[in-house]
């Protein structure tokens, strides 16, 4: 039988198959003289993407880089063009993800350097939330093209969308000159964003206002920012400078609305009703205005036609909402069988030894911005944000359990200590580039967390969590007429609310029983009603001794990015303690589902 074995000196055959993959084997030994056999090819192919990118990483290997990037470019145009390429993305557009995703499987299968397809599978999965995968395959696609700048961006997208935003910079960085798109720029806002840079995201997005004729949606962003800023009269004039060009965009009423310190005028109010009158206003404009048509009733003291206009928004809210309560319902119960004192004493010295964290969880509009500012007043704790690092981390392990046919709980059940210590080392390692500071403590803002409590006590048993907890009424109808702007679609009806507040409940009293002293709970209306007091017993808990600027957190000027940013540059008041109560007759169906949480809210 003649000898097969590749001779990396071999001299250029005339066997297309046979020559492309003599090349590809040359590549690691003798990338000229694969550049050879793959431009040899070409005379007879010269629109073979497959052969152009294996032409550009030989030459890329010996330095030629401006001719490699430049049958990389080529290679991308040839593929745009080919049919099977189209089909996948008339797939994509048309919703058939299945025929979209065998089609670009196929074009991988027979080139492995196919760069379109690469990308456009894996923004279709990063889209689908399969991070991992989708990963591979972008990262592929840069190695494939360096320079190609939509592969680039799609795996900086990917990797924004996957809330690693550190890294997404990075790659944007790479851009070069194409950092300096539309589309980038973009993109480098929400970055910023998300990296707590708001000062930056200003920046850039004054510079998006002056380049891209579509400015409306960048003023509104940049009211966003500078709101988070605390520059509340700047913000006011973006949003306003949003209604001068459109009169009825109702994410800039709803943007003035909620920076809670604007009081409409009659002029303004005509203004919002004659966009939910007119028969062209879409219906996520509809909602919006509703929302904010509420708000300006609530201030005028008409609890009649605000409640009206919260109650229709909510409602055409609710339209494209997707929540089923029984989701959280059965969350909870799952979690409760689960974390038993014995589940926790089999696991003694087990997790990370970090005593980094605070976690502050509960249920949004309960009060925990509040607390965040007063504790990052602190000279020994850092405020962060409503970090996703946590709630990412479940979502990988609940991967992980899905690729093994078990359970979520089965699979940390079976976890080794080693295991649970570096879920949570990977967690401080995570949230360390939102850390600005070189304080000991840092505060990690997320309300939801609280459904994630007994696995923080499990893999970071030496962090601090507070539950920020408020009268269930107040709480849930401050839920109900706030417009969120993604996520947190149990708000939109009583009854989810209801039952939302009653499993956190639920689930924080078991974790009370089963971790006591886990678990500091804060009660807003007492942190109101006795404010030194409660600070002073929250920092013994935190084992910190007291602080003056603990007490004059409003004139603590740090960024702050949820929706009470303007309530906690205030001095502590009584003011949302009793919002709920003219509207009252009109909350049975909260009552119905909240149930005996009702009376028992803060045993």
């Amino acid at each position: 039988m003649a000898d097969e074995r590749v001779n990396p000196k071999a001299s250029i055959i005339a066997d297309r198959d046979a020559a492309l993959r003599q090349a590809r084997l040359l590549l690691a030994t003798d990338p000229e003289a694969a550049v050879r056999q793959a431009r040899h090819l070409l005379r007879t192919a010269p629109d073979d993407a497959g052969l152009l990118r294996l032409a550009a990483a030989g030459l890329r290997r010996t330095g030629q880089i401006d001719e490699a990037e430049r049958l990389e470019q080529q290679a991308v145009q040839v593929s745009t063009r080919s049919p099977e390429h189209r089909e996948a993305a008339r797939a994509i557009a048309g919703g058939d993800k299945d025929k979209a995703a065998r089609i670009l499987e196929g074009l991988i299968a027979r080139d492995e350097t196919d760069v379109v397809a690469l990308v456009m599978l894996g923004l279709h999965l990063s889209v689908g939330r399969q991070y991992r995968k989708a990963e591979d395959l972008l990262l592929r696609a840069t190695e494939a093209a360096p320079a190609d700048v939509p592969a680039r961006l799609a795996l900086a997208e990917h990797l924004h969308r996957a809330k690693r935003p550190a890294e997404a910079l990075k790659q944007l960085d790479r851009l070069g000159a194409a950092a300096d798109t539309i589309k980038a720029l973009s993109l480098r806002t929400q970055v910023l964003r998300d990296l707590g840079r708001q000062v930056e995201e200003v920046a850039v997005l004054e510079k998006l206002a002056a380049i891209d004729t579509r400015a409306e949606n960048h003023h509104l962003r940049m009211g966003h920012a500078l709101r988070t800023l605390g520059r509340t009269d700047e913000a006011m004039a973006a949003y306003r400078a949003v209604l001068a060009a459109n009169p009825y965009e109702g994410a800039a009423w709803w943007s003035l609305a909620n920076l809670k310190t604007v009081t409409f005028t009659d002029g303004d109010v005509a203004l919002m009703e004659q966009g939910v009158a007119r028969s062209d206003t879409p219906q996520s404009k509809r909602f919006q205005l509703h929302f904010a048509l509420g708000k300006a009733f609530e201030d005028r003291a008409d609890s009649k036609r605000a409640f009206r206009h919260y109650d229709e928004g909510n409602r055409l809210r609710q339209q494209s909402a997707s929540y089923r309560p029984e989701t959280i319902t059965a969350w909870v119960d799952g979690t409760i069988d689960l974390l038993t004192p014995e589940f926790y004493a089999s696991r003694a010295g087990s997790g990370s030894d970090s005593n980094d964290p605070i976690f502050i969880v509960g249920m949004q509009r309960s009060g925990s911005t509040l607390v965040e500012q007063i504790l990052d007043s602190h000279p020994a704790i850092e405020g962060t944000a409503e970090l996703s690092d946590f709630p990412a981390i479940v979502r990988e392990l609940g991967e992980t359990a899905g690729r093994r046919g078990v359970s979520f709980g089965t699979h940390l059940s079976a976890m080794s200590a080693d295991e649970l210590r570096a879920v949570g080392d990977d967690y401080v390692a995570r949230t360390r580039v939102h850390r600005k500071t070189d304080k000991p403590f840092f505060i990690d803002k997320m309300p939801t967390n609280w459904m994630y409590a007994g696995l923080i006590r499990l893999v970071l048993p030496k962090a601090k969590i507070v539950d920020v907890r408020r009268h269930p009424l107040a709480c849930c109808f401050s839920n109900w007429k706030q417009l969120y702007g993604k996520g947190l679609e149990h708000c939109y009806a009583m009854d989810h609310m209801g039952r939302y507040y009653a499993d956190y409940v639920r689930l924080m009293r078991h974790l009370e029983k089963v971790q006591p002293g886990g678990i500091h709970r804060l009660i807003y209306d007492r942190l109101v009603d006795d404010f030194e007091g409660e600070v002073r017993r929250l920092l013994d808990y935190l084992e910190l001794p007291f602080d003056q600027a603990c007490l004059d957190f409003h004139a603590n000027a740090r960024s702050v990015r949820t929706i009470s940013a303007g309530q906690v540059r205030q001095p502590i008041n009584r003011r949302g303690l009793d919002q709920w109560k003219p509207y009252e007759q009109w909350l049975g169906p909260l009552k119905r589902a909240l149930g005996a949480v009702m009376e028992d809210w803060d045993a």
